[in-house]
């Protein structure tokens, strides 16, 4: 017994990361409830300086994996570079949110000290999600940040949409888990197994799967993808997007758009690498159907919005079926696409949402495309931002949404997807209609009503987010050097 807990207190060294942000949380929540006047802003600043401080743990040489092989805490958990990359994403999300937020509430007005703190829980969750080798840890690990999710959704209580928001998606996400948890539940009992690798070995085994088992673990497989699907907002279980999308805080949307989604595609990898490596086949066939619907119908969606919001909730949709795109090809060329794409997307993304938070009208914020009227005339460097932004968006040079659509491209080619490659290059061409509303807008038209710039720090923040697009679209040998590193 002393052995085992000097073991696990050994091992607690790789989840610094994590109870670095945890104590901050604890911390911010405390000072939120016992300072109600100044307590909002003080939390945000906690959790900020815990996300920041978590971050530079998380790099800190001495603390990075031995090796992709070092299982902790009786094989529930997994110390690599995969699961470290995707932490270093979640907490850059968290950072960018909550600096956007701060903007955010200035405008509004009405702060809400809590969700800096629920922020944090529900980056622990996807943090020890991504690092799961169990479906016990994993599943405890993912209902903890998709319950947060909900209720980040329906926090802001200003306005009815959002509680709207936070009801459907919480009702939808909840229906989905249970049908997630059946397939689980299946693969369970039939091999009596919930570490991975072991799921892995058993559903090799041709005494399991042979006739009906083989049925029963199949349809294991497709109830826990419906609930994996649901999440990543894949069509046709995408109904919940526009409506969260438009109804939730802006800052928050950024943050629901990337983080959990990247969580997500995380859990896919290591489940499809490990548990079922043998259902390749239909897996891949699966996969290259989802990817394809997803992409048309995000982005014939999208051409007919005027509100930016909701036209980011199907452009995200699109995006989704763009990142099915590296999974289907089951390769080490698609896991690189998939994570160099998460990466990329989660400052295109931010930057995205955070234009709509520079773009103040009357008491709120200009939504609609609109409101983008004439902002070359007001804003000359911002309307330069945007551009890089939407040629990033749609996948041209010199930008890193270019070189991440080239990855994932090239990793359906080098598998034999052609029908899947020109799906996503022809769907690249149909997003360009719909961004470019916004730069016809910018560029071409006359400001209407009275619309003003932001000028604090959140217009550098955006500034910052596209630098970052241009200069990874010009040179990304390091962020492709960091990704073959973190390859599982």
């Amino acid at each position: 017994m002393d052995n085992i807990f000097s073991t696990y207190l050994t091992q607690l060294k790789y989840l610094i990361p994590e109870l670095t942000i945890l104590g901050a949380s604890i911390i911010a929540m405390f000072v939120h409830l016992f300072m109600p006047k100044k307590g909002h802003r003080v939390a945000g600043i906690i959790c900020l300086i815990g996300l920041v401080a978590g971050l530079a743990v998380l790099l800190t040489p001495s603390l990075s994996p031995v090796n992709n092989d070092s299982e902790l805490f009786s094989g529930n958990i997994k110390a690599d570079s995969f699961s470290y990359f995707l932490k270093g994403i979640f907490m850059l999300a968290g950072i960018l949110t909550i600096f956007l937020s701060f903007r955010f509430f200035d405008v509004e007005g009405s702060e809400a000290g809590e969700i800096y703190y629920l922020l944090l829980m529900g980056i622990i969750g996807m943090m020890v999600a991504v690092s799961s080798v169990d479906l016990v840890s994993f599943y405890v690990a993912f209902e903890l940040f998709a319950i947060i999710s909900y209720i980040l959704a329906g926090i802001f209580k200003k306005e009815k949409r959002s509680a709207e928001a936070g009801i459907k998606y919480f009702i939808l996400g909840s229906l989905s888990s249970a049908i997630m948890m059946l397939g689980v539940a299946l693969v369970v009992g039939l091999t009596g197994k919930t570490n991975y690798a072991e799921l892995g070995k058993m559903l090799s085994n041709p005494a399991i799967i042979a006739d009906a088992n083989h049925k029963l673990a199949l349809m294991g497989m497709v109830l826990f993808f419906i609930g994996m699907f649901f999440k990543l907002a894949l069509v046709p279980f995408h109904m919940w997007t526009p409506d969260v999308y438009e109804g939730a805080p802006t800052p928050l949307v950024a943050f629901l758009s990337t983080a959990p989604k990247a969580a997500v595609f995380a859990i896919m990898i290591r489940v499809l690498m490990s548990v079922f490596p043998h259902f390749e086949f239909q897996t891949n066939f699966i996969l290259q159907g989802i990817a394809i619907v997803t992409m048309f119908w995000g982005n014939i969606a999208a051409l007919i919005q005027n509100n930016i919001k909701r036209m980011m909730a199907y452009s995200s949709i699109a995006h989704a079926g763009y990142i099915v795109i590296g999974l289907a090809a089951m390769n080490g060329t698609g896991h690189k696409a998939v994570l160099f794409y998460l990466f990329a997307y989660l400052f295109m993304n931010v930057a995205a949402f955070g234009l709509i938070l520079l773009v103040q009208k009357n008491t709120g914020f200009g939504e609609q495309i609109d409101d983008m009227r004439g902002m070359a005339k007001r804003s000359p460097w911002i309307a330069a931002s945007v551009i890089v932004l939407l040629l990033s968006l749609t996948g041209i040079p010199p930008t890193v949404g270019f070189i991440g659509k080239y990855y994932l491209f090239a990793a359906a080619v080098e598998k034999g997807m052609y029908i899947l490659a020109v799906a996503g290059a022809l769907n690249s061409v149909i997003s360009l209609f719909y961004y470019f509303r916004i730069g016809r807008a910018m560029f071409m038209e006359e400001p209407v009503g009275e619309i003003s710039i932001d000028k604090t720090y959140a217009k550098y923040i955006f500034i910052i987010a596209c630098l970052v697009i241009f200069l990874l679209g010009i040179y990304p040998a390091p962020l492709t050097n960091i990704v073959l590193n973190a390859l599982p």
